[in-house]
């Protein structure tokens, strides 16, 4: 685990995620995050899966979660964190725009993970899904320090935190089969969607 925090650390070549300076603070309060916990590999799941990370996520409805719940349909997954005064917002977007291009309601989840341990709470992802309307194949995760980072190495998703609190990150969509293995990923912002979709449409054979 040591080693996959470092390797993370090592290869920041990061997408600025600007703030607009006219945004106020957070209102958020910070939350502890749920404690990782420790499990065995889960049978039946390739070992590449990042569905074996064994941690406990929450969603914006204060559930735990483990990442196996999402397997069964494929998965869109973006990271991100709510306080983001631009590419967040427009990263989400892409996502939606996506899900109504696809038309695939049920078949599809639709997952952003927080960056931001200490102030995204559940309730914050609650409103920030209200705010984007996501609708009922959404969930929005937050987890451990690090859950986040490992997460983030398994998916190739560089980001660091400045001393505002905020977040540089790369900006990627990653489509992942339903067994969680990362099968395509979308690199930028307003991105033409069309690989991205025939990919999940291929996975949905």
């Amino acid at each position: 685990m040591k080693q996959l925090l470092l390797l993370a650390a090592a290869g920041l070549l990061l997408a600025g995620c600007n703030t607009n300076p006219d945004e106020a603070a957070a209102t958020a309060p910070a939350m502890a995050a749920p404690a990782p916990t420790t499990t065995r590999p889960v049978s039946g799941l390739p070992t590449e899966s990042v569905f074996q990370l064994p941690d406990t996520f929450e969603t914006q409805d204060k559930k735990p979660l483990h990442l196996p719940e999402l397997a069964g349909k494929p998965t869109l997954l973006a990271m991100v964190f709510t306080n983001c005064g631009y590419a967040c917002p427009r990263l989400t977007d892409d996502m939606k725009a996506i899900e109504t291009r696809l038309a695939a309601d049920g078949q599809i989840n639709y997952a952003l993970v927080s960056f931001d341990v200490a102030r995204d709470s559940a309730a914050q992802l609650k409103k920030y899904a209200t705010e984007k309307d996501l609708g009922k194949n959404w969930v929005l995760l937050r987890g451990s320090e690090e859950a986040v980072r490992t997460l983030s190495v398994l998916l190739n998703v560089q980001y660091e935190k400045a001393a505002d609190g905020n977040f540089s990150h790369a900006n990627k969509l990653i489509v992942l089969d339903k067994n969680g293995v990362p099968r395509f990923q979308q690199e930028g912002l307003g991105v033409n969607p069309d690989e991205t979709i025939r990919q999940i449409k291929t996975l949905l054979k």
